[in-house]
């Protein structure tokens, strides 16, 4: 069978060979550019790329009296190390961290968009700790929930560091949590008000949302004072 062999130099040809391709999906650009994907991965719509804060931090709150909690200490710790340590007046400690903690704080911040709730409930002033300033709960820290207000000067230059990376796009993100990195909050409500006062890119948010009943294990993390 002789075979017919069409010459590239045939530019009607050429022109059809490149529409069959372009419809296939085969054609390829000529060259790539890193700040075209730059521009990307930066843009309105771009998802956020697990890029999480330098620092973490654990805060420890005591019940002091059924019901009444106040952040009795409080230090920044390594990345992606965040825990709340409860003293509870019975005497007993426990330790939130993980998915409990994760949970707790979607379920909150669901219930409460902005941090209005009144009240020294346990998740209110946990979510006035350098936990929730980490979840972009607020922007100025309230030293009614400190029991010692000095704290809150002395993790000043730890916030500042906070909230440069979050206005570079760094996101809050706990040893333990779930739903891998698909969200700069961790599944947890930004507050209007910050996200107001920190604009930002965009981004969507698919982490899980469940509750939860228990609490992380017990004495996970030694207290402050050894």
């Amino acid at each position: 069978m002789k075979r017919h062999f069409h010459p590239l130099g045939n530019w009607r040809r050429n022109v059809l060979l490149l529409a069959a391709a372009g419809s296939l999906g085969l054609t390829l650009p000529a060259c790539s550019s890193n700040d075209e994907s730059s521009t990307d991965e930066n843009g309105a719509e771009a998802s956020w790329d697990g890029q999480t804060y330098s620092q973490g931090v654990i805060t420890e709150m005591t019940e002091v009296q059924p019901g009444e909690w106040k952040i009795t200490a409080e230090r920044p710790a390594g990345k992606e190390e965040v825990a709340a340590i409860l003293h509870h007046a019975d005497g007993k400690t426990d330790t939130l961290q993980g998915q409990a903690l994760q949970r707790q704080m979607q379920d909150y911040s669901r219930q409460n968009p902005e941090n209005r709730a009144q009240g020294n409930g346990m998740m209110n002033v946990l979510m006035w700790s350098g936990i929730g300033f980490m979840a972009g709960r607020y922007m100025t820290p309230n030293p009614g929930y400190y029991a010692n207000p000095a704290l809150v000067q002395q993790n000043q230059g730890w916030r500042t560091t906070v909230a440069d990376e979050r206005q570079r796009g760094r996101g809050f993100f706990g040893r333990g949590f779930s739903g891998g990195r698909t969200s700069p909050t961790a599944g947890v409500q930004e507050s209007r008000s910050t996200l107001r006062s920190s604009p930002r890119p965009s981004f969507r948010s698919s982490a899980p949302a469940g509750r939860s009943s228990g609490f992380g294990s017990r004495g996970g993390f030694r207290g402050f004072g050894g």
